[in-house]
């Protein structure tokens, strides 16, 4: 089972080895099937493979200095 969400980014990303290295972090700890994101627009688009909340999500990325808030 699939569950797409999206994000708006508040802090964190400016580059694109941010956004690496972001891309890398949430490979390691979460079932992600693909990770799209959006650096000029400040947007991502996040395909997991298992059913995860998205505020899991969003508190680690926080505790790793990245302030995303859910899209609506």
């Amino acid at each position: 089972m699939e569950r797409e969400m999206n994000f708006i980014i508040k802090k964190g990303i400016d580059c694109s080895w941010c956004v690496d290295l972001m891309k890398k972090t949430l490979m390691q700890h979460f079932a992600i099937k693909e990770i799209e994101v959006d650096v000029l627009n400040k947007k991502a688009h996040v395909v997991l493979l298992k059913e995860i909340k998205p505020e899991n999500l969003i508190l680690y990325l926080k505790k790793r200095g990245y302030h995303l808030v859910e899209e609506k």
